[in-house]
């Protein structure tokens, strides 16, 4: 499809994935990504229109439907966004479900010409233990996107399944950031994980938002990699040029009694020392070639949370 000739609502787009799916639309856009134009039309503000919308609000996200004259949509949502007392399963369905139930509104109400519908959900959303309740929310949704987007409706849609992020080793919000000699991670270090870079989340996006003819009604397993977390700081060490261990983020009893979605979610991962998620990295692949494995990731990363770049050698 023409990308110019097509108008991209990216719901949740100050956060992550949602910045990330931004830059891979302006740069499948350009015909030299590298280029000094291009990379200026990277600061957004030149080639986007900012509107406002509260996942809470149904009639505000209908209305952000109609100021962008959308034809395809992007949107994920945040569990972890919801206040805890309210963080549930349901509670984060709702989210969801208010999103497409605007989307099929404002197509029939015939404000928008809306074609397609992205969904970033999580790897497995659908096939993990029942007490994980930040995946099931995202199935729930997953499965109400397919019963209301029809032919009736005339609206397609895709699912893409993120596993865990290369990003949540610098997560200062979280407790989290990327100190000096250092990698760090809830699970046991012998176990496996399966990772993604966020960017590689942007581009696999945008393939699926840019190709519906092709990936409508797919759901689309991503990952880049599957590490363990010696293998972790090895790797570190190899690009940083210091000696970087393996730490886990917090000790397994608190997770336990603090963060017990967590916990679940942490002791399917290693479980029988698969890594919890089905995906096949080659698969994903197919649709990202230069997704990331943890060596590119840290290449790419470069420095400390300090700011230290890799190598100066403070």
């Amino acid at each position: 499809m023409a990308i110019t000739d097509t108008t991209f609502l990216v719901l949740s787009a100050t956060g992550r994935q949602g910045r990330a799916v931004i830059k891979a639309l302006i740069a499948k856009s350009s015909r030299n990504p590298t280029s000094d134009a291009s990379q200026k039309l990277l600061e957004l503000e030149q080639v986007t229109k900012v509107v406002q919308a509260d996942f809470n609000d149904p009639e505000s996200i209908e209305a952000a439907i109609n100021a962008s004259n959308a034809t395809h949509v992007w949107f994920t949502t945040d569990f972890w966004s919801i206040p805890f007392l309210k963080r549930t399963r349901a509670k984060e369905a709702q989210l969801g479900f208010n999103v497409i139930d605007a989307i099929k509104k404002a197509k029939v109400n015939g404000n928008n010409d809306i074609k397609h519908v992205v969904y970033s959900s999580v790897g497995d959303a659908d096939n993990c233990p029942k007490d994980i309740h930040h995946f099931l929310g995202k199935a729930d949704i997953e499965k109400y996107m397919a019963s209301q987007f029809d032919s009736e409706t005339n609206i397609t849609w895709s699912v893409i399944r993120p596993v865990v992020f290369f990003e949540n080793f610098d997560d200062e919000p979280n407790y989290n950031p990327f100190k000096k000699g250092f990698v760090k991670m809830l699970t046991f270090p012998d176990k496996p994980v399966f990772w993604i870079a966020v960017e590689d989340i942007g581009k696999g996006s945008v393939v699926l938002l840019t190709n519906p003819e092709k990936y409508s009604g797919k759901i689309i397993e991503a990952a880049g990699a599957k590490h363990t977390g010696f293998e972790l700081a090895e790797i570190l060490t190899r690009v940083s040029g210091v000696n970087c261990v393996y730490e886990m983020t917090m000790p397994r009893f608190a997770l336990r009694l603090f963060l017990r979605d967590l916990y679940h979610m942490v002791k399917w991962f290693e479980l029988d020392n698969k890594g919890g998620f089905t995906v096949d990295i080659e698969e994903f692949k197919k649709i990202v070639p230069d997704a990331q494995d943890a060596e590119a990731f840290f290449i790419a990363k470069g420095q400390w949370a300090d700011g230290e770049k890799f190598g100066s050698n403070k």
